[in-house]
């Protein structure tokens, strides 16, 4: 008699252990479609980087800016490459030339 009583007490437990089982189902599937989501949006960062160098290259931004940084004073300019001011100008204009073009891809 006493195996029939462990064989419905293991019955039971089993039954009693599907929640967590599917709450870990739910927890791996969750943490996989977030790292794919994650490495998703890398990669259209990446693409949304190349759209951007494109637009930069076909408006010629980069030699409308070249030609007026031409005519700025050398002394000023110096002082403004010592602080490195076109390099973070650049930065500046892809990454929201970027954020614009992810934004219109959306």
């Amino acid at each position: 008699m006493e195996f029939i009583a462990d064989f419905f007490d293991a019955i039971w437990q089993w039954f009693e252990s599907i929640p967590t089982f599917i709450d870990d189902i739910f927890v791996k599937l969750s943490a996989w479609y977030v790292i794919w989501v994650t490495k998703a949006k890398i990669a259209f960062v990446g693409y949304s980087w190349e759209v951007a160098q494109e637009i930069l290259n076909q408006l010629n931004i980069s030699g409308t800016i070249n030609q007026y940084w031409g005519s700025i004073d050398s002394q000023v300019m110096g002082a403004i490459t010592f602080f490195r001011i076109p390099e973070a100008l650049n930065i500046i204009l892809n990454a929201h030339l970027t954020r614009y073009v992810m934004g219109v891809l959306k």
